[in-house]
């Protein structure tokens, strides 16, 4: 009898955890407590956005009560002195050898309720920042806004932090989109040095397929993939840009019926370039990327 009631007690106290455990009912009002606890789960920033965002606040001030992006004004891409209200959004942050401290910014254009204009044709707005810090507070030494527009979704691809040359501290962002099956990556180069920090590559066709597209109907199909890297140019402040591809082309006759196989070849090829003082130009080899 005894262990009948040890038992009934014990279900009693499992049944109270669940219960207690189980989130407020549909319109249910929350405790103050479990309203704490969401209020700050919502404003956990992780260490690096957080500096990224002190960063910016530097440079435009506290614009905004929101802890990972800023309302602010901003050029036009295109038209300079047109200014529009965009949501600029820290994307990487990279500390110099001598000691100033580089961010790079994504801007989308705010509509009239105050939502960020981000849709699939939509390009993202590069803005690049360099601060150095001086009696504790962060300085701004350069401000480089909507100098691009990349990518597609109102956002661009990954930033890698690279040296162009020796002494010469620079950037890699990668970017794109996806049409209907189709993709290409393609690669833009900034120098840090530049006054005027403009894509200094002219969007180089990194990769692309249409792989989502490669229907028995469709009579040319491919995929190629490429990997960059910088090789030193003897006697040159710039070093080169090489980039090589490897990957495959299916294709048939347009005139061939759709039973027929598409013939696969894989193709390989390396294309480099040059600074020739204001871009990077083909000097070597062959860029095999297909446009879509």
């Amino acid at each position: 009898m005894a262990n009948k009631w040890v038992m009934f007690g014990a279900a009693l106290m499992l049944a109270a955890c669940s219960k207690k455990a189980q989130p407020p009912a549909l319109g249910e009002p929350a405790s103050a407590s479990a309203t704490a606890v969401a209020v700050e789960a919502k404003q956990v920033v992780d260490p690096k956005t957080a500096r990224m965002m002190e960063l910016l606040r530097a440079v435009y001030g506290d614009r905004a009560a929101h802890e990972n992006y800023l309302d602010v004004e901003l050029p036009d891409v295109e038209k300079r002195d047109e200014l529009s209200l965009y949501r600029l959004e820290p994307v990487a942050m990279r500390e110099l050898p001598d000691g100033r401290v580089v961010v790079v910014a994504n801007a989308q254009m705010v509509d009239t309720n105050g939502e960020a204009m981000a849709y699939h044709v939509t390009t993202g707005l590069l803005s690049a920042y360099i601060l150095h810090k001086e009696g504790g507070q962060w300085k701004t030494d350069a401000r480089h806004e909507n100098v691009a527009s990349l990518g597609s979704s109102g956002t661009f691809g990954e930033v890698e932090w690279v040296t162009l040359g020796e002494g010469k501290p620079g950037f890699i962002v990668q970017h794109g989109g996806i049409w209907q099956g189709y993709s290409i990556n393609l690669i833009s180069v900034f120098d840090l040095a530049d006054g005027t920090l403009h894509d200094l590559a002219g969007d180089l066709s990194l990769s692309s397929e249409n792989e989502g597209a490669c229907g028995e109907e469709t009579s040319h199909c491919w995929s190629v993939d490429g990997k960059w890297k910088f090789e030193k140019r003897e006697g040159a402040p710039y070093d080169d840009l090489v980039l090589h591809f490897t990957g495959y082309d299916e294709e048939r006759a347009e005139s061939a019926p759709e039973t027929e196989s598409r013939k696969r070849k894989y193709v390989s090829g390396m294309a480099r370039y040059k600074f020739d003082g204001g871009r990077y130009v083909l000097v070597e080899g062959e860029n095999i990327v297909p446009g879509v």
